[in-house]
């Protein structure tokens, strides 16, 4: 199995129509059985895959109640802050 490919930005774009459903039939079923023979582009067609579920289900995740006000009272002290500094530079 190679560990590196020598033309990965033709196999990114590749990967990218392949799950963009924009490949023909024939394009994805060969891209799939070479990409199992490099590391590069399984991690690749991997990585892109996981994106693609990321963005799709963005809407449908909530953040942990937890974790959301720390970032709001990160935010707020943040602001605060700019708020204070900005008379002071201007």
């Amino acid at each position: 199995m190679k560990k590196s490919c020598e033309h990965y930005d033709e196999c990114l774009k590749m990967i990218q129509r392949v799950l963009d459903r924009e490949a023909t039939n024939e394009e994805e079923s060969t891209f799939l059985n070479k990409k199992d023979d490099c590391i590069q582009c399984q991690e690749g067609y991997e990585l892109e895959q996981s994106l693609k579920m990321a963005i799709k289900n963005n809407g449908r995740s909530l953040c942990p109640d937890q974790l959301f006000q720390r970032i709001r009272a990160k935010l707020f002290l943040f602001l605060i802050l700019i708020t204070i500094l900005i008379p002071l530079f201007c």
